[in-house]
């Protein structure tokens, strides 16, 4: 257990302000309940009642009065920033991911920003998930980063070091950590470093007993209660942002400007007509002329537009490609990939504006999805083939 859940008792439990009853009564936005981020129903949960702003105390199975971290889970639920789940526990030792932190953050600060409705990483649509204005406003406001290829990864869950970045970074927080670490495991060079012990000097986050901070543990809910109680003091006012400090990805979901050679747009017309059509299905095997799998209906959508002589297996596919270029580079014709155990099992035929023409599955069958629909195993490259 975190030491840090004793800071929870030092500090008085913040004042409820209109601005955040106004942020609970709203929800900000719905908290999502697929298994990958809550781990609820799969259906949208509407965020709590003003009622529930104005609570004292929760009934969570897995969190009883005598917990320490009670006050602070109790806190998150009456501020309107998270619930629990459907069985009645607030799964105080289940990991929270990326997509969960922003949009608690979202909600506890209830930030004025552009809400343009733009993509900001190639792996978080713009709108319609629980976490959509959450991510854009952490990247607008430069308080989360996401890799090198573009992506967010808001399934992904959060470790201690990077809770403790986005806290310093949202407080505005500057300050470099003391040349003799409160932490046995960190020091200058470790990451997060300073963070973590800005988080320490003010009462955030106290570690572990024997002096660790476990920067790359992966955070519990629990523990986010803690931090985001004791933080609230320091990051209640802040978050507004007015000039963005990034820009969104361009119209098309990533889809980089420049021309698109003929036969690729052609073959993504086709791969658009069949999977809208009522006529096309999943076949393992299939090759057409309705029937096919992930690898057939690529051969297919290739043979539309003239382009020939692509193997069979999707493994080979992948490896026939000229080139590969990071997702947020993606074009018109480029196929991307799911792989396990190093082998490419899945592919599909990217069509523009952030989606994808592909053979799922007998239950799916041929359809365009979100190029982000099943971010877990995609390879994070685009085959490009000239």
């Amino acid at each position: 257990m975190s030491s840090s859940s004793s800071s929870a008792r030092r500090h008085a439990r913040p004042r409820h302000t209109l601005r955040h009853r106004l942020a609970a009564l709203a929800g900000v936005t719905a908290l999502a309940a697929g298994v990958a981020f809550a781990g609820l129903t799969g259906q949208v949960a509407a965020a709590p009642s003003a009622a529930a702003a104005q609570c004292s105390s929760s009934s969570f199975t897995d969190v009883p009065r005598s917990s320490p971290k009670y006050a602070p889970v109790t806190w998150l639920a009456c501020q309107g920033i998270t619930t629990g789940y459907p069985n009645g526990s607030f799964g105080v030792g289940k990991s929270v991911t990326r997509g969960e932190v922003a949009t608690f953050l979202y909600r506890q600060t209830a930030p004025k920003h552009p809400k343009n409705g733009a993509a900001y990483f190639f792996d978080v649509p713009g709108k319609n998930a629980f976490y959509s204005a959450p991510v854009a406003w952490m990247a607008q406001g430069g308080f989360a980063k996401g890799g090198a290829d573009g992506r967010f990864r808001p399934g992904a869950p959060v470790t201690r070091g990077e809770m403790a970045a986005f806290i310093y970074r949202l407080a505005g927080a500057t300050a470099k950590g003391p040349n003799y670490s409160p932490f046995k495991d960190m020091g200058w060079s470790t990451g997060f470093y300073h963070e973590a012990s800005w988080l320490e000097a003010k009462g955030i986050a106290n570690g572990y007993k024997g002096g660790s901070f476990k920067p790359g543990r992966n955070i519990t809910r629990g523990e986010t209660a803690i931090m985001l109680q004791n933080a609230h003091r320091y990051i209640a006012t802040r978050g507004d942002v007015t000039t963005p400090v990034a820009s969104p990805l361009p119209s098309g979901g990533g889809n980089a400007a420049g021309s698109t050679a003929a036969w690729k747009t052609k073959a993504a017309n086709w791969a658009t007509a069949k999977a809208k059509s009522p006529s096309s299905y999943y076949a393992w095997g299939g090759n057409g002329p309705n029937g096919y799998d992930c690898s057939g209906f690529v051969i297919g959508a290739f043979a539309a537009g003239g382009k020939g002589g692509l193997p069979r297996r999707a493994a080979d596919q992948y490896k026939a490609a000229d080139s590969y270029v990071p997702l947020s580079q993606v074009q018109v014709g480029d196929l991307v990939y799911w792989s396990s155990g190093g082998s490419v099992y899945h592919i599909a035929v990217y069509v523009g504006n952030g989606q994808i023409a592909h053979a799922r599955n007998e239950k799916e069958g041929v359809s365009i999805t979100n190029i982000n629909y099943a971010p877990y195993n995609m390879l994070s490259v685009a085959g490009r083939y000239s």
